[in-house]
């Protein structure tokens, strides 16, 4: 399952202070929503089968974490570019740890296949365009073929 919880969230303002958010919580997900999550990340970049095979456990928590984040974060209501944005920042504050891979692909990758995978309820959060990208990524892996191939 997800990580159970994401702990606080803080918003900087421009006067440099902070605000606090909502608790983030993390969507409630299935073994079955786990392991899709992480076969639609293994298609979808297969370049993070290298990062599970060099750091294993740790780099399946990391995935699902930051995936279950960006959906907790997408919840909050600050819009896509904001839960990314937050989702990258937290991810990057633990990379000493998870050696996670810093790079858009990754990030994208995370961020599809969890709105596929594991809060396909929260599709409807992203604008339309986005919406459209996902549906065709998602009848892409159902399907069986490469994204790349789309």
């Amino acid at each position: 399952m997800a990580a159970a919880g994401c702990g606080s969230a803080h918003r900087a303002v421009a006067s440099g202070a902070t605000t606090s958010l909502a608790p983030l919580v993390a969507p409630k997900t299935s073994p079955t929503q786990d392991s899709q999550y992480f076969q639609d990340l293994a298609t979808t970049d297969p370049s993070l089968s290298s990062y599970v095979d060099a750091e294993q456990g740790v780099a399946l928590q990391a995935l699902l974490t930051d995936g279950a984040a960006f959906c907790a974060f997408l919840k909050t209501g600050g819009g896509i570019d904001g839960a990314m944005e937050s989702e990258v920042i937290g991810a990057n504050s633990v990379e000493t740890q998870t050696h996670l891979p810093a790079s858009v692909q990754t990030y994208n990758a995370i961020d599809a296949a969890a709105l596929i995978a594991l809060c396909p309820d929260e599709q409807r959060l992203i604008p339309a365009a986005d919406q459209a990208h996902i549906r065709q990524l998602e009848q892409g892996l159902t399907a069986g073929g490469s994204p790349a191939s789309q």
